[in-house]
């Protein structure tokens, strides 16, 4: 659905400029708010930021620049004084918005400029979801290209007519600079006003043609599956691992639906492919070696030199696929992967209240991944006669891998070839390697740290909620269960207010509007905890608040929008099919609605999962590969539903291990539990004292098995 609308006419008549092409993409990180802001707070600005509960609008809230936040107040301001609206969208983890500020923001000429010909407006992209891709399907469709920091000016009706992402404060390289843009654009808002609206009135009917409601009634088959499938395969690198070339981003999403596939097909090269791709990642330096977790991607195509960000969602859902590859593989490699992924998400981003925090940041002392890299020299002085060792297996040298001859620790053919040559055996090898990432990990601890994100996302956290309970089955790692229960309960009690979810939550402060993504993430993770806990009412919860959302975020014909229709600072309603780093909140809900009605017995759930498909079934049959997660449910919806239900209590966690390592992407659990309200997959089943599994396929069911080594057969048989 991206629609590339021809600006050039307007833009080069009103401005005589040239769009910039620092699009930033997927940025990288800075050392924080308080090195950013310490010099203009030294001058003594303070703008409206100072209210607000975001990390990343507080990092701009001593900015000479009279920001205001996306509000009512700004917006009425716009409106009354006629003047155009400078939109400013990016997050904490953004490098390239910090350079921005820092030369453009924290400048006072350049801020003098937009305080007295623009409204300026600075929104946290991971607070307002809406906004973000409301404004970014509209830079795409101006400049073909987007990314953060967004720049985009608008009418005072909301109607877009410039936009860009970084810009220079000067000009220079054939581009425009900062400065000289917000003049011309002050000057041309003035003198040829009615151009601007007919261009803007222009393009906004455009982007709505392009991105409004639809529903050709289509109905695709499993054909689009296999030609997702093989989308993948032919864009897989099957040198380094991962899809196409530099920048290198893990997709989690693409992978767990190839480990679908092949285990509905049988078609091994996609499981080869995704333990490539996962093998690599984790080998590489994209992998923290030493404190675990994944940076946001690769610069390069062999994962080695990371933006060094870390952000919750990408280690949440690489959790999930480490975990679905183990089960299938049970490569302990991949266990420990997850292991070391969980253990950082709790350790670094867990709030004690159960919520967990949103990203890290890429810099530290004003250096981008100084945290994270090494000399030799270090190395040596900390290591001792054991740095050899580590240094050999992990390609540390005297030159290095990284900037100012610093090392990323990273492993490769070498590396394996080393540790099986060792004289001591590798059991020794592997426990000096071991002790010595603790020296390392232990001096790190003691560095200036990245900045840390603290707001806690509802969305984010349903993410790591599945991620919790992926974990736990696969390792077995009870504290995995306890921090997804506890993450689930924090958001049950202080962000579900009057029945409806609060997106951002940070020191007390909560932040406004309702969105998908928060319902869609959150039922997910809602399911994924009751396989492991077995407490129907959260079951009954995800029922309840599905069925809000498939009312709040649809329009008649199926359509699933990201925020409800009555959000009313909008020029349009935004709706995406398309996964990004995050996979579409409204192919997530579809699996969720279809899924809760296998589980709770609800026909209206997949009445309303049935029609969200429908609608946007001719876009999945024409860019299958571009809309996984939307494939994933078509694919549920289409595959052999596996039902297993336990009832009993008595040794009901080895069967329960049973279920847990194997691999059934199309299954359904249920485990019967005393004060349960009536359950539709329990009717009829009891123990008679006993315990026993029922598994069921298309709703033909087995002889109840009766022991783990029963269940074990009956599970392999499917």
């Amino acid at each position: 659905m991206k629609v590339h609308y021809n600006v050039a006419p307007v833009l080069l008549l009103l401005l005589d400029l040239q769009l910039s092409g620092c699009a930033a993409e997927a940025e990288k990180g800075d050392s924080g708010m308080k090195t950013i802001s310490k010099r203009t707070e030294e001058k003594g600005f303070t703008n409206r930021l100072i209210n607000e509960s975001s990390p990343y609008l507080l990092q701009h809230a001593h900015n000479p620049v009279d920001w205001y936040p996306w509000s009512g107040e700004a917006l009425e301001k716009a409106e009354r004084e006629d003047k155009p609206i400078f939109l400013s969208i990016g997050y904490a983890a953004c490098h390239w918005c910090h350079v921005m500020e820092k030369e453009s923001f924290e400048n006072a000429e350049i801020a003098e400029i937009l305080n007295e010909h623009f409204v300026s407006i600075k929104v946290d992209r991971e607070q307002r979801p809406d906004l973000d891709q409301i404004y970014m399907a509209a830079t795409m469709a101006m400049t073909g290209s987007g990314g953060w920091p967004m720049s985009v000016f608008l009418t005072p009706d909301l109607k877009p007519f410039y936009a860009g992402t970084y810009f220079p404060p000067e000009d220079g390289y054939g581009r425009p600079g900062f400065r000289s843009l917000i003049t011309q654009i002050a000057e041309a808002y003035k003198t040829q006003r009615s151009k601007i609206d007919e261009y803007s009135n222009a393009f906004v009917d455009n982007l709505l043609s392009a991105y409004g409601a639809q529903n050709d009634g289509a109905r695709p088959d499993r054909s689009v599956v296999d030609k997702a499938a093989r989308g993948l395969l032919y864009s897989y690198d099957a040198v380094n691992g991962g899809f196409g070339g530099a920048p290198k981003f893990p997709h989690a999403t693409d992978l767990s639906f190839m480990l679908k596939v092949n285990a509905s097909t049988g078609k091994q090269e996609l499981l080869e492919a995704v333990e490539h791709t996962l093998q690599a990642m984790a080998r590489g330096g994209i992998y923290d070696q030493l404190g675990g977790g994944f940076h946001r991607y690769a610069t390069d195509g062999r994962w080695l030199v990371p933006h060094f960000e870390k952000m919750l969602y990408d280690n949440a859902m690489l959790a999930v696929t480490y975990s679905e590859a183990y089960q299938i593989t049970k490569n302990e490699f991949d266990r420990r992967i997850v292991r070391e992924t969980l253990d950082f998400i709790i350790r670094e981003m867990g709030h004690e209240n159960g919520g967990f925090y949103s990203s890290l940041d890429a810099d530290s002392e004003g250096e981008e991944g100084k945290f994270y890299v090494w000399t030799r020299a270090e190395i040596d002085r900390l290591l001792g006669k054991k740095s050899d060792i580590f240094c050999r297996y992990y390609n540390i040298s005297a030159q290095g891998n990284f900037e100012h001859g610093t090392n990323i620790p990273n492993l490769d053919s070498s590396s394996d070839r080393f540790r099986e040559r060792y004289e001591s055996g590798e059991k020794e090898f592997d426990r000096l390697i071991e002790e010595s990432k603790r020296i390392l990990f232990a001096e790190r601890s003691k560095r200036a740290r990245p900045f840390t994100d603290d707001k806690i996302l509802t969305s984010w956290n349903g993410l790591a909620i599945s991620g919790l309970a992926k974990g736990y089955q696969s390792t077995g790692d009870t504290r995995y269960r306890e921090a997804a229960l506890k993450t689930a309960v924090f958001i049950r009690d202080s962000l579900l207010t009057d029945g409806r979810l609060i997106h951002s939550y940070r020191e007390g402060k909560v932040s406004e509007g309702l969105f998908l993504e928060d319902y869609a993430y959150l039922i997910h993770g809602l399911i994924d905890l009751y396989e492991i806990v077995h407490d129907y009412e959260w079951i009954k919860l995800a029922s309840r608040l599905a069925s809000d959302a498939a009312e709040m975020f649809s329009d008649d014909i199926g359509n699933l929008y990201l925020s409800p229709a009555d959000q009313t600072d909008h020029f349009m309603r935004p709706r995406d099919i398309s996964d990004g780093a995050l996979p579409a909140p409204g192919s997530i809900l579809i699996q969720s609605l279809l899924k809760l009605a296998d589980i709770a017995g609800e026909k209206q759930l997949r009445r309303d999962g049935e029609k969200f498909i429908a609608s946007i079934s001719g876009n999945v049959s024409d860019m299958p590969h571009g809309t996984i997660s939307a494939v994933v449910a078509l694919d549920y919806l289409l595959s052999d539903k596996i039902e297993v239900v336990i009832v009993g209590e008595n040794g009901r966690s080895d069967f329960l291990r049973v279920i847990y390592d194997r691999y059934l992407p199309h299954r359904v659990v249920v485990v019967s539990r005393k004060g349960d309200e009536p359950i539709s997959l329990l009717e009829g089943r009891r123990s008679n004292g006993r315990t026993l599994a029922y598994v069921c396929k298309n709703s033909t069911c087995r002889i109840p098995a009766s022991t783990p080594g029963q269940l074990k057969m009956q599970l392999a048989e499917l």
